[in-house]
């Protein structure tokens, strides 16, 4: 998690959703935050808000992944649960290794800046598009 890259409130936002310890509205609802009737997530999909539907399963925040395949020019397919796709994307095969430290900060740069999108829609009542390139 740790890069010197990276700044530290990322690292350790990254090293509590790997661990399942964000607050998404499911962690919420176990600890007795919120309401069972509360769980589902913002983007309006009708699932529960759990770390990987936000992160990886979610059609809106989901489709970042493939761009951002797009974007290294990387054909792959997803795991579904967070921590795997965190050891696959950083150590995509045929890559070299130089460059698993360079995956490892556009990991964390993305779920970053999912996480920040997904409050803004919860606190703010703003979207962002993905797509949108001003």
């Amino acid at each position: 998690m740790w890069h010197k890259q990276v700044p530290s409130k990322v690292s350790l936002f990254a090293w509590r959703l790997l661990r399942d310890r964000i607050p998404t509205k499911t962690n919420l609802v176990r600890r007795r935050v919120l309401q069972q009737n509360d769980v589902l997530y913002v983007g309006g999909c009708g699932h529960p808000e759990t770390t990987d539907h936000l992160f990886l399963n979610c059609v809106l925040f989901g489709s970042i992944w493939y761009l951002v395949w797009k974007w290294l020019d990387i054909s792959s397919v997803s795991p579904g649960v967070i921590c795997d796709h965190y050891a696959h994307f950083i150590h995509m095969a045929g890559l070299p290794r130089l460059t698993h430290s360079s995956l490892k900060v556009i990991w964390l740069a993305c779920v970053w800046e999912l996480w920040k999108e997904r409050n803004n829609r919860v606190f703010k009542n703003t979207a962002s598009d993905p797509l949108y390139h001003p």
